[in-house]
């Protein structure tokens, strides 16, 4: 058997406790400069005396300028010349009447007369027909009467309006034509007034 070899003894560390500690030296805190090496800090003014004055106000005038309200050219003055224009007006109770009745849709079950006026359709409240249906536009079509027939006229709405089916800018309607707006199908009759 070979012969054992020594174990080396470790020795002792620097921080072991066989080892006098130096004794650690006492806190101080860090000079200050001198005085005279920083002057001192002005004082802090009253706000009081800060405070600039506003620039002076010219005369005093109200805030708010009232507009007036729109009001209609004067008619113009009765010509005596050989010039004369036709004045253009629906008659009441003149010509035909058109009804549209909504068959299917949020709205279903409600009849509506269009006739000399035009009839304004869409979901605002300052509609003649207003469709609760979020698929309608704000303003979404205009049913009018031009002489004896109707058209019907697409206010640039969001989902279009479709007359049997195809999509139209304006369309002249006839008895039994189907109008569809939103989910909102409409049918259309004339109607005896």
């Amino acid at each position: 058997m070979p012969a054992e070899e020594p174990v080396a003894q470790p020795s002792n560390p620097p921080w072991s406790a066989s080892t006098p500690a130096a004794p650690a030296p006492a806190w101080t805190p860090p000079a200050t400069p001198a005085a005279s090496a920083a002057p001192p800090a002005p004082p802090v003014p009253a706000a009081e005396r800060t405070i600039i004055a506003p620039p002076p106000q010219p005369a005093q005038h109200d805030a708010t300028t009232v507009i007036p309200a729109w009001q209609p050219p004067p008619a113009p003055a009765a010509s005596t010349g050989g010039e004369t224009q036709p004045i253009l007006r629906a008659q009441s109770g003149a010509g035909p009447q058109a009804q549209l009745t909504i068959e299917s849709g949020p709205d279903a079950g409600n009849n509506h007369r269009a006739g000399d006026a035009a009839l304004r359709v869409g979901r605002s409240p300052d509609n003649d027909l207003i469709l609760r249906d979020p698929a309608t536009s704000g303003h979404h079509a205009r049913v009018e009467r031009r002489g004896q027939q109707f058209w019907i006229v697409d206010l640039g709405s969001t989902n279009g309006t479709l007359v049997n089916g195809e999509p139209i800018q304006e369309k002249e309607l006839n008895h039994g034509d189907r109008i569809t707006i939103g989910q909102n199908a409409l049918g259309f009759a004339i109607v005896e007034a």
